[in-house]
């Protein structure tokens, strides 16, 4: 995954295996589960897969996917 954040002028952007979500941002695994960085809420723009992977939500969608079910 690649994860794109401003802490400045300029975007910057860490490529990681895997993250965690958190109150105040995101930590950020390399393959092996250990933590290469933290990148708080106010800054991060996005967190996009890298061609090929799959991303799995916990609901089975992403959040702005809506459904038939009633």
């Amino acid at each position: 995954m690649k994860v794109v954040f401003k802490p400045g002028n300029a975007y910057e952007e860490i490529n990681c295996a895997d993250f965690r979500e958190y109150e105040h941002g995101v930590v950020l695994h390399d393959a092996q589960g250990y933590n290469i960085g933290y990148v708080p809420h106010e800054i991060l723009s996005h967190i996009e897969p890298h061609e090929g992977e799959e991303v799995a939500f916990e609901e089975g969608q992403p959040p702005d996917v809506e459904t038939d079910e009633e």
